[in-house]
């Protein structure tokens, strides 16, 4: 996906969608597929045998049988590249394993030098998320390419040939913001997509001129995220607003009826990101169209 100076350009040659066989992962299998017809990409459908449920005996009390797990991982793989099949997606299958489902995903990501990764998310919250974590924010917070995840409230595509005709683009100017805004509007580019350029502002300052100078000055940060070619096919609306983070970006999808919202992640060391409840994790869970998530540091 380059950006170069005010030219952009997108091209998805290589797309590898995660699954665990659920119904979200049919779902976000479903957006692969679509993508992958739209740009003519070569699709890898993966499932990660997790070593850490395992056992290696059929009679253990805790744990699944190693060889059981391994079996019908082969076998749904397979499945589930025959039906891409029946509807004109060629695509491979692989099945990997390993004690950190997310970290073996995003090797192998790196080793097909994926374009995008798409996966499915349950969304946990609360005590269950905290004990049992969520696959998905761990892959976000560590990918070196963008990830489409898809969360619980997701509709599979409607269309063969997926395009996203509304795009809100959301952005805090942090950690190569311009990057993040060149993705996004690489897709509305690609559909002729109205986007939404949009900043929120977790706090209201008491002082209404202090309110509006801040207003102004995101209006024009965003502004400056546009190069100047984007104008020539689009109108972009950019949109500043107080309060709730999550919430705000979430009520402006649903007002716009987005197809995609774009965020940009922060880079984690660990894969302990379950253990906060971030922006990501709150859209993600209520969302109710994909959300592409550009990793930096």
């Amino acid at each position: 996906m380059p950006v170069i100076g005010n030219e952009i350009g997108l091209t998805l040659d290589q797309i590898m969608v995660a699954t665990d066989f659920t119904p979200v992962s049919e779902t976000a299998t479903s957006y692969a597929s679509a993508l992958a017809k739209r740009y003519a990409s070569k699709l890898t459908v993966v499932n990660v045998v997790d070593l850490s449920v395992s056992t290696q005996s059929e009679k253990a009390l805790i744990g699944i049988p190693i060889d059981r797990m391994r079996h019908d991982s082969a076998e749904n793989i397979e499945w589930v590249a025959n039906d891409l099949e029946t509807v004109g997606v060629k695509a491979q299958g692989k099945s990997l394993e390993g004690h950190n489902p997310g970290s073996e995903l995003l090797r192998f990501s790196e080793y097909l030098k994926t374009d995008l990764l798409v996966i499915g998310t349950h969304s946990k919250t609360g005590l269950k998320k905290m004990i049992l974590g969520s696959f998905a924010e761990g892959v976000i917070h560590h990918a070196n390419c963008p990830v489409l995840a898809v969360g619980p409230h997701v509709k599979p595509p409607t269309e063969v040939g997926l395009a996203f005709g509304t795009i809100v683009f959301a952005t805090d100017f942090r950690h190569s913001s311009v990057e993040k805004a060149g993705i996004a509007l690489t897709f509305a580019q690609d559909s002729s997509a109205k986007i939404y350029m949009c900043h929120v502002l977790d706090h209201t300052p008491p002082d209404l001129t202090d309110s509006l100078d801040l207003q102004f000055k995101a209006e024009k940060g965003l502004s400056r995220l546009i190069p100047m070619a984007a104008f020539e096919w689009c109108n972009p609306e950019c949109l500043v607003d107080f309060g709730d983070v999550p919430e705000h970006i979430l009520g402006l999808a649903q007002r716009v009826q987005a197809d995609l919202i774009v965020l940009g992640a922060r880079r984690s060391a660990t894969w302990r990101t379950h253990l906060t409840e971030g922006t990501v994790g709150q859209i993600l869970s209520k969302s109710t169209c994909p959300v592409l998530t550009i990793c930096t540091d």
